[in-house]
């Protein structure tokens, strides 16, 4: 028996279109061919895995808080450049260094990491 590998995550938005230009436009995401499954969404290739996101009608929208300890993904970044433009873009971010948080538009906590420094 082989290990088992993540193939991917799912996270529901309220806003496709929305989440795209966080994604895409703040953490440099490229999308991946979708099959049509009659509602929207997107996919992400990220290294071996994917990120799928996936529109939801009647998201709460109430006022969200950076809270490492919820349910989030993480992704290897360079965290350097990242928080010089996610202060630029005015986003709050929870920063302990080699690891920071965000949220996106619906208020997924999403851990940026550094890779280990060796």
């Amino acid at each position: 028996m082989t290990n088992p590998v993540l193939h991917h995550a799912s996270i529901c938005v309220s806003d496709v279109a929305r989440a795209r230009e966080f994604y895409e436009q703040v953490l440099g995401f490229t999308p991946i061919p979708r099959p049509d499954f009659g509602f929207p969404g997107v996919w992400y290739g990220l290294g071996e895995g994917q990120l799928h996101l996936i529109q939801r009608d009647g998201l709460a929208t109430s006022e969200h808080r950076i809270n490492p300890s919820d349910p989030h993904f993480a992704v290897t970044v360079d965290v350097p450049a990242m928080r010089a433009k996610l202060k630029q873009l005015g986003l709050e971010v929870l920063d302990l260094g080699d690891q920071m948080w965000v949220l996106d538009p619906d208020g997924n906590t999403v851990e940026l990491r550094q890779e280990p420094r060796s």
